[in-house]
């Protein structure tokens, strides 16, 4: 027997050999060998991640948080950055007013062609500068030299920060209409099973009587908190990103402008009055300084939306329990052939439970991304900006 398995396991060996010779030569081929081709009754082109799915993409997130957090939507921001960037710029003398013109009746982010930008962010490694390319040819052809005033003075996280921030900003419009809906929802609750009694449990054991109006009360209590929650973080967030290479700003002066104003404008330095003003076109706040590697800010509402999911796992966990049918207090609402059992036609199952708790588990875990991100090295990190890339999009959506 012994030997058998030595022979099994050299054979199984030699085979994995050869098996990751074709996988390496592949690899340099540019595809993988082993992949078979996709079935024609098989949709090819859904996403990797749960949220990007055929399948599974409405489960786990909204088309409306899936719009916001699209490639499209992120470009469109890009391009809404370098239109408000050049209309202040040329209000201030920095940049010539046909320049800004042309910069903004090129800002159609429909007009962009999607398989250059993805292509050269392959090679580039950051999607900024190839929607610049774009943007400057598209100047340039009206005419020569036109277009290197694009993107004046701004670098590359000055665009993709003040980008998540308005994505954010649309997030968080959502979130709190589903406070609003939550909260009203529990009030109606908390009125209509006031005097309902159902038993408190502690440590899984029916305790004392309380009213299923109670127990709504203290959820509900929670949700106002949250609710608070977000109105305290949105004046901290909701802030511009426009501090150029080394967050000085030291590109904006009159030396380097086109009709040179004077040093200072309304009392500012004309840097800082470029900055209010572009702020201003976003409705977003003013920074007190640079924040390209002080990430605080977005780790604090990436842990408030963990703990916001959290809120709503510790109720879907209650709820799941309430419905084993030895129990029977309490159940999902109604829908024909919802959490349906292929096997047990007498099974309902708590699936809109399991999903919360699945969710809000995968938020709490990414969150702790978010808040590694912040340990960024000097005044532009490598490599732990780009964990919001993966995490931040992930959290807003399954939130």
């Amino acid at each position: 027997m012994s030997q058998a398995l030595c022979v099994s396991r050299r054979t199984l060996l030699s085979f994995g050999r050869r098996q990751n010779s074709r996988i390496i030569a592949g690899v340099a081929r540019g595809r993988h060998s082993s992949y078979s081709t996709p079935s024609r009754a098989a949709p090819s082109n859904g996403g990797v991640t749960v949220t990007d799915s055929k399948i599974f993409g409405n489960v786990f997130a909204t088309k409306e948080t899936k719009a916001i957090w699209s490639d499209r939507q992120r470009t469109a921001y890009f391009l809404d950055f370098e239109a408000a960037l050049a209309k202040v710029q040329a209000q201030l003398g920095i940049i010539p007013q046909k320049a800004s013109d042309e910069i903004a009746k090129n800002c159609d982010v429909d007009s962009y062609d999607f398989d250059k930008l993805r292509e050269e962010t392959e090679l580039v490694g950051y999607p900024v500068l190839p929607v610049v390319h774009q943007l400057v040819a598209k100047v340039n052809a009206i005419e020569a030299g036109l277009g290197e005033w694009s993107h004046w003075g701004a670098t590359t996280q000055d665009l993709t920060d003040t980008a998540v921030v308005l994505q954010l900003r649309d997030t968080l419009r959502l979130v709190d209409s589903s406070l609003d809906g939550i909260i009203a929802a529990l009030e109606k609750l908390c009125v209509q099973y006031k005097s309902t009694p159902t038993p408190a449990r502690s440590n899984l054991q029916q305790a004392v009587p309380i009213s299923f109006g109670f127990k709504m009360a203290r959820l509900l209590a929670q949700f106002q908190r949250h609710k608070q929650r977000l109105s305290e973080i949105l004046p901290r967030l909701l802030v511009l990103q426009f501090s150029g290479a080394a967050g000085t700003l030291a590109t904006i002066a009159p030396a380097s402008s086109y009709n040179p104003p004077n040093a200072e404008v309304d009392g500012q330095p004309l840097a800082l009055r470029c900055q209010e003003l572009l702020a201003a076109e976003f409705d977003l706040a003013v920074p007190a300084i640079a924040w390209h590697t002080e990430r605080d800010n977005l780790a604090e509402v990436s842990n408030y939306l963990s703990v916001l999911t959290a809120t709503c796992a510790k109720f879907a966990t209650d709820l799941k329990l309430m419905m084993q049918l030895e129990v029977g207090e309490a159940r999902e609402p109604y829908v024909p052939h919802r959490g349906s059992s292929s096997t047990m036609p007498q099974k309902r199952n708590p699936i809109g439970c399991a999903y919360i708790c699945s969710m809000a588990s995968s938020v709490r875990a990414l969150a702790g991304g978010m808040t590694e991100a912040v340990v960024a090295d000097f005044e532009r990190s490598t490599g732990p900006w780009e964990i919001e890339w993966i995490a931040l999009p992930q959290i807003v959506s399954t939130t």
